[in-house]
């Protein structure tokens, strides 16, 4: 017999940034959301993942901080981790698209 975790069924993963900790929404429904929003290109891929997984509020407010383009890259990758229960290499793997200057891309 296999049975789930109660703990997956009920803790959703967070992520720190800063001095605050986020709680990462790692349900289907969101997972779902975020692929179709990304694919009908509705707003840029940070805006989508970040809101969706996070929350609005908490992206505005991750917004605010004027992080560097590479922790916001970290970010999003931290959270498709997390929602794929991957580890953050190998999401870093599977989601990094290297573009023509070389810099990686979400």
């Amino acid at each position: 017999m296999y049975t789930v975790d109660n703990e997956k069924l009920v803790k959703r993963p967070e992520i720190r940034i800063g001095d605050r900790v986020y709680e990462i929404d790692n349900r289907l429904s969101a997972y779902e959301r975020i692929n179709e929003r990304v694919k009908a290109g509705d707003g840029g891929e940070f805006e989508i993942i970040i809101g969706e997984a996070l929350g609005g509020e908490s992206y505005g407010e991750i917004v605010r901080m004027d992080l560097p383009y590479s922790v916001m890259q970290d970010v999003v990758i931290i959270i498709l981790a997390a929602i794929q229960d991957l580890s953050q290499e190998e999401a870093a793997r599977r989601f990094r698209k290297p573009s023509k200057s070389g810099a990686g891309l979400v």
